[in-house]
């Protein structure tokens, strides 16, 4: 029996008025409280992890602005670099052409002068490359890479605006189909010096941008 009348355990542990868990016997601290001290971390861990799992709310699925579209000047050089072929089988056309009309003017036979054949056959031949070199050029090197040769030397890239990935040859072949609207008075090759994305109307509808290519320029 102890001093305050309760019973004392034979084997030195407070018997029936005291509870026997109050006091861990091992030196641990009672369940619901950790049994070192504060979490050394400043927090949980569950709760850590699952907070480097998951962003914050509100930021998900923000992108940051672009800056590096291409200049619309690079952009016209690009283009009369891949468009070589095709100037020099016009150039080829004029000469030709210009021949024949002045030799049909001065002709008083009345036959059809021979004067300035030649240049258009060539012409016609050059075209035929030309062709040739648009279909690989422009829309099998260019869709698969973002780079036709012109592109490629001025450093910028064709992409998709969605994916930022290149558009593929058939993307590439229609986005040329769709630049007979850029044609118009040719405002839609202008439109990029004032456009916030420098987009022609191509671009536009094919959801399409060009970029400065990564690395120095």
């Amino acid at each position: 029996m102890s001093e305050s009348g309760n019973p004392v355990s034979p084997y030195g542990q407070p018997s029936y008025g005291q509870n026997p868990y109050d006091q861990n016997p091992y030196g641990q601290a009672p369940y619901g409280q950790a049994p070192y001290g504060p979490n050394p971390y400043g927090q949980n861990a569950l709760a850590a992890g699952a907070a480097a799992s998951y962003p914050a709310m509100g930021y998900a699925g923000v992108l940051p602005v672009r800056t590096d579209y291409a200049a619309w000047a690079r952009r016209v050089g690009a283009m009369l670099l891949d468009d070589i072929p095709a100037l020099v089988a016009a150039a080829f056309f004029v000469v030709g052409y210009s021949l024949f009309i002045s030799a049909l003017v001065q002709s008083n036979s009345g036959s059809v002068p021979t004067a300035g054949v030649v240049p258009m056959v060539i012409s016609g031949i050059l075209y035929l490359v030309a062709l040739g070199w648009t279909i690989y050029n422009r829309w099998i090197r260019a869709g698969r890479t973002g780079q036709s040769w012109g592109k490629r030397l001025t450093k910028i890239v064709l992409v998709s605006e969605v994916t930022s990935q290149p558009i593929g040859p058939v993307n590439a072949f229609l986005r040329d189909l769709v630049h007979i609207l850029d044609g118009f008075a040719y405002v839609g090759y202008l439109w990029p010096l004032w456009d916030e994305k420098k987009q022609t109307f191509a671009d536009k509808l094919m959801k399409t941008i060009v970029i400065d290519a990564p690395g120095p320029k």
